[in-house]
């Protein structure tokens, strides 16, 4: 009996791809793990954040379960990064006002009130800076900052929202941090079919989120890996750009991603064969979901659809339009020039471009210190249980979610 060569060097040949593949997974999830909060660190932050919502309960003159303080932004959906020290993590938090006395309250005086509650404890927290909508806490000598936005019941009466911030602009500004969390976590949650495959039965669907976590986020969830893989590359990309401050926001990556992500599971959820081949999908298909119309440029908040993330793109002479463009087709050029070389040697100067250099210090040290065959026998089983599926509700003064 004989072999047919032609397959024999085609199925080398995948599995060869196959191993190659799982090394560059591996080590970019390694990667991005180091450039997450230190659980150390974390457990300071919960600490702190605790302390402030008990001094606010106390300077406000209201009952402690009358502070709601929870995380928005990335802290929420579990995809912060931060890839160059002295940089802090910014735990961006809500803090829900309720009681009789923020039924109907003025929007300045409240927002007056609520930094001048943040007072007297600088040695620790640093002094209050008001921002547009929300005070910052700097936490000198602690790797964190804090921004904290009060608000309230929505008092805008607009569909979707269900509490309401102060602008400057317009007094009043609807918010729903919690609505669009559940949006991504929901989708985020979503698994492909070569995902079931590689996990067989390890995978437990009662995974829960902890919004400040000290569970690892699994190699299985790619959305949530994909996101800090691009905030990490146009952090990077924009470090030293003095066209810093037109460079995508992250809300605005988050939600092309996520609809992406949804989409692809929808319509070719036996389609990809790795987390890799999905990555690259998903990358391409984002700006399809940015809409133009007479009004101009729109990303819409899927659970708030009169929010638009990308309101600044049309008062700007279309600058941050361009950037984002810019931004898009250098993560597709740097991704591929990544890809199309060896995960054994790779080009240092391409990891210093692609993640700088923290992201190459994290990658060496990310790299395994067993040969390529104990590497991939032990990365077999590599995949870990999907974590979160959901963001845990708020509703208690106790809980961080």
């Amino acid at each position: 009996m004989t072999t047919n060569p032609t397959l024999s060097k085609r199925l080398a040949a995948a599995l060869d791809a196959r191993a190659e593949t799982q090394q560059w997974e591996q080590l970019i999830a390694k990667l991005l793990r180091r450039l997450e909060l230190d659980p150390v660190d974390r457990a300071r932050a919960v600490a702190d954040y605790e302390t402030v919502a008990d001094r606010l309960a106390e300077k406000l003159s209201i009952p402690r379960h009358d502070v709601h303080i929870f995380p928005q932004g990335s802290m929420r959906t579990q995809t912060t990064i931060s890839q160059r020290h002295p940089v802090k993590f910014d735990l961006d938090l809500v803090v829900k006002l309720t009681g009789p006395k923020y039924n109907s309250p003025d929007p300045e005086a409240m927002f007056e009130a609520f930094g001048k509650a943040l007072e007297g404890n600088e040695a620790i927290t640093g002094e209050p800076e008001g921002k547009r909508r929300c005070w910052r806490l700097q936490f000198p000598g602690k790797p964190y900052y804090f921004d904290l936005t009060p608000s309230v019941r929505d008092q805008t009466g607009r569909e979707g929202s269900s509490l309401s911030v102060r602008d400057p602009d317009t007094r009043w500004a609807p918010s729903n941090p919690e609505e669009f969390a559940d949006w991504f976590c929901t989708h985020a949650t979503k698994r492909f079919e070569f995902q079931a495959l590689l996990m067989k039965a390890t995978m437990d669907a009662r995974a829960t989120v902890t919004p400040l976590p000290d569970e690892e986020i699994g190699l299985d969830d790619i959305l949530r890996r994909t996101l800090q893989l691009m905030k990490l590359h146009r952090d990077t990309m924009y470090w030293d750009d003095p066209k810093k401050d037109l460079m995508p926001i992250s809300v605005i990556i988050v939600t092309l991603a996520t609809k992406a992500y949804a989409d692809l599971h929808a319509t070719r959820r036996t389609g990809f064969s790795s987390p890799i081949e999905l990555v690259l999908a998903l990358v391409e298909a984002m700006p399809s979901y940015i809409q133009r119309d007479h009004t101009g440029w729109r990303v819409e908040n899927p659970k708030l659809q009169s929010e638009n993330f990308a309101d600044k793109w049309n008062s700007d002479e279309g600058a941050r339009a361009r950037e984002f463009q810019r931004w898009h087709a250098r993560l597709e050029s740097d991704i591929d020039a990544l890809l199309h070389q060896s995960h054994r040697a790779p080009s240092e100067d391409k990891i210093r471009t692609m993640f700088g250099t923290a992201g190459l210090e994290a990658w060496k040290a990310s790299r395994p210190k067993v040969n390529v065959l104990d590497s991939l026998i032990g990365s077999a089983g590599g995949f870990c249980r999907p974590n979160p599926d959901k963001p845990v509700k708020t509703g208690s003064s106790n809980t961080l979610g």
